[in-house]
């Protein structure tokens, strides 16, 4: 075949440091509050970022470091960097304030030496098929059913925070649930699995 030239993984290489470089200066911004945040995020996956997704990546940073301000922490800890820049990579994509928020909140978990342990990567998997209606069912299961409990979409529907939102939406979002193992059972009653308790875990604050 083909001899494969030195030079062929270059690109990739070079996309690869340029993504690290931009998610390294991220995490910066968020450790050192003394630096202003600001359009200085450079190169992503070897291309000049987008406006709406260096938007995207600002909102998620203030955010992140708004959290861990909260938090009083003497010292954040080093990010894993399958974490961190798998993470940052899919939350500039994110345009959606309900689910930037959960991106800087596991984002900032994942800083936090008390909660990295919660954070694990198949979550940034998860998250990034998440509708905010999902984020807001798995909410809502978690803080007001056990695990054992199978809940009907309609009994979701009832409670207060869901007020508003059709229980063709809620059904629909538990059924997804289910495909990210999230939820287990339907198509009429669903119950919590560990996996859903955890991830909701990882993304509280």
């Amino acid at each position: 075949g083909k001899k494969r030239m030195p030079n062929d993984v270059a690109p990739y290489s070079e996309a690869v440091t340029e993504a690290a470089k931009a998610i390294a200066k991220a995490l910066d911004l968020i450790r050192d509050a003394s630096k202003p945040i600001s359009t200085t995020y450079g190169l992503v996956i070897g291309d000049r970022m987008e406006a709406w997704r260096e938007r995207n990546l600002d909102a998620i940073t203030r955010r992140t470091r708004s959290i861990l301000k909260h938090r009083n922490l003497a010292e954040t800890g080093p990010v894993a960097e399958q974490i961190g820049i798998q993470l940052l990579e899919a939350a500039q994509g994110e345009t959606r304030p309900e689910m930037q928020e959960l991106w800087a909140t596991l984002l900032a978990n994942a800083m936090d030496p008390d909660r990295r342990d919660d954070v694990r990567q198949e979550f940034i998997t998860m998250l990034k098929q998440f509708h905010p209606t999902d984020a807001l069912v798995l909410k809502m299961m978690c803080e007001n059913f056990s695990i054992d409990n199978y809940v009907a979409p309609r009994s979701l529907n009832q409670l207060g925070e869901l007020a508003g939102t059709r229980e063709s939406s809620v059904a629909v979002s538990m059924r997804h649930l289910v495909s990210l193992t999230c939820l287990d059972g339907g198509p009429d009653a669903y119950r919590l699995t560990w996996f859903g308790m955890e991830l909701f875990r990882a993304c509280t604050p």
